[in-house]
């Protein structure tokens, strides 16, 4: 690609870093620290034959970034030749992630954000069968603030592909009653742009939708709707799943049972 539609820090894909990275730091972190990271799909699954695809994600924890990789390696079975676009600050701090797909952009200078979202609207017009994950939010914010910051980027490369397939993820981190977290993945109804050229209108609806996700998520976990959950990731054992299993183990044999958390024994049957 020509010098004038290069980030600041291009991506440099290479497969095996990308995946030492993942089976080293990403997915052993991911264990350590959550429960279990659960997973639920609006609409078909998103298909590289009907791509490419820009995959917009709701910002709220650090967790986010190792999020994505268990998802395009779980949910989407490495179907899609994927990149991130990654704030230059953070990405200069953690350079490696370049071999992931990562590439910069400083939104503060607009001849750079120019030039990432050109370079990121030509590798998705090069091949069908790429993605691009995006945070529209464009920093860590609370999941539950509203309204949704979302920053025209989105609405630009989308424009400047065409023929491009949007995809809303949401992504929530709750306590169900358990030492450990519970991490939470919703994703789609994939959907076209709302518009060929209108950047505001691609804009606020990616806004709205990317909205609507976050809201249907939190009520499901809230209202413990979780019947359509399936089990993503088991993660760490706490001092509850360990007593229950012991309690689990003097029950079989005649013991006493206490009362067991109602969210987490539902989800664990699942599991």
């Amino acid at each position: 690609m020509q010098a004038m539609t290069t980030p600041r820090i291009p991506a440099n894909k290479i497969w095996i870093a990308d995946e030492a990275i993942y089976y080293l730091l990403a997915r052993p972190a991911l264990k350590r620290s959550f429960d279990h990271v659960w997973f639920a799909q609006y609409g078909p699954r998103p298909d590289p034959r009907h791509g490419p695809y820009i995959f917009y994600l709701n910002h709220s924890a650090w967790w986010d970034g190792y999020m994505m990789m268990l998802i395009h390696r779980a949910i989407m079975h490495r179907a899609f030749d994927s990149y991130v676009m990654m704030e230059e600050r953070q990405l200069r701090a953690y350079r490696f992630f370049t071999w992931c797909g990562a590439f910069s952009i400083e939104r503060r200078d607009p001849d750079d954000a120019q030039r990432s979202q050109l370079y990121a609207a030509n590798l998705l017009r090069e091949r069908r069968d790429r993605a691009l994950y995006i945070f529209p939010q464009g920093r860590i914010e609370a999941n539950d603030y509203r309204p949704l910051t979302v920053y025209p980027g989105i609405a630009r490369i989308a424009a400047l592909v065409g023929d491009v397939t949007l995809c809303p993820i949401a992504l929530r981190y709750e306590f169900l009653g358990q030492q450990w977290p519970h991490a939470f993945v919703q994703i789609g109804p994939a959907h076209p742009p709302a518009s060929r050229d209108d950047i505001e209108a691609i804009r606020r609806d990616v806004a709205m939708r990317l909205t609507d996700a976050v809201d249907r998520l939190r009520t499901d976990v809230i209202e413990q709707r979780l019947g359509r959950f399936q089990p993503l990731l088991s993660g760490r054992w706490g001092i509850d799943r360990t007593w229950d299993a012991v309690r689990g183990w003097f029950r079989r044999r005649g013991g006493d049972d206490g009362p067991a958390a109602v969210a987490a024994n539902r989800l664990r049957a699942r599991s």
